[in-house]
């Protein structure tokens, strides 16, 4: 029995070792959401088009992607498709070393894309103005999917900067802000999607 176990344990090392921590927990591929306001607009990766918003689409895993919103009409969003450092990779160096390590950058596993989720309001090509009160909810959207990742952080200690940039797009009064801070975190508790989160929360506070 202990034999058995053993050559289990060594199998599954073996198979870290050659194979790569993130590439065996995550992949090299990663779901990427696009949304638009308005709708209808062509998201494009380093040229090369994927869809029409909103949709949802599997890419490769690659570091320094710039990412293209396009529709007719309207001004081109351009920006960079941002990854971050795979938590995973660290146990990749841990468990497989430099061999490990290597395996993971070759097939993208080192990377994640964070945000996963975008939400770009567009600007007319002839700078017409919306009404105050859309302009305000696109743009509180947009800065909570696209910093949702720091915007939970800052969740988990009380307080941060992202949090405080969350409460001047709200226009929270510094007196209700303890209490829309608790609220806020109810609404992330419940809501893990960070696109129906960010609605949540525009419902509750930009009226």
């Amino acid at each position: 029995m202990r034999k058995q176990l053993f050559l289990l344990l060594l199998l599954l090392c073996c198979s870290i070792v050659l194979t790569g921590c993130a590439s065996i927990i995550s992949g090299s591929t990663q779901e990427v959401t696009f949304q638009s306001q308005p709708e209808g607009a062509t998201v494009s990766v380093d040229g090369k088009p994927l869809g029409k918003t909103p949709f949802t689409t599997t890419l490769k895993k690659k570091n320094d992607q710039k990412l293209t919103f396009e529709k007719e009409g309207y001004k081109t969003e351009t920006m960079q498709l941002t990854t971050h450092l795979n938590p995973w990779f660290f146990g990749n160096i841990i468990f497989g070393g430099l061999l490990g390590s290597t395996t993971d950058g070759l097939s993208g596993s080192i990377h994640e894309y964070v945000p996963a989720q975008y939400f770009i309001p567009l600007t007319p090509l002839d700078n017409t103005r919306l009404d105050p009160l859309t302009e305000k909810k696109n743009k509180a959207k947009k800065f909570i999917v696209l910093e949702y990742k720091n915007i939970m952080s800052d969740i988990s200690r009380g307080s941060g900067e992202y949090l405080n940039s969350l409460m001047d797009l709200l226009s929270v009064a510094p007196t209700e802000q303890k209490e829309a801070t608790t609220r806020i975190t109810a609404l992330s508790e419940t809501h893990k999607d960070p696109l129906i989160f960010a609605d949540k929360i525009i419902e509750l506070y930009v009226k």
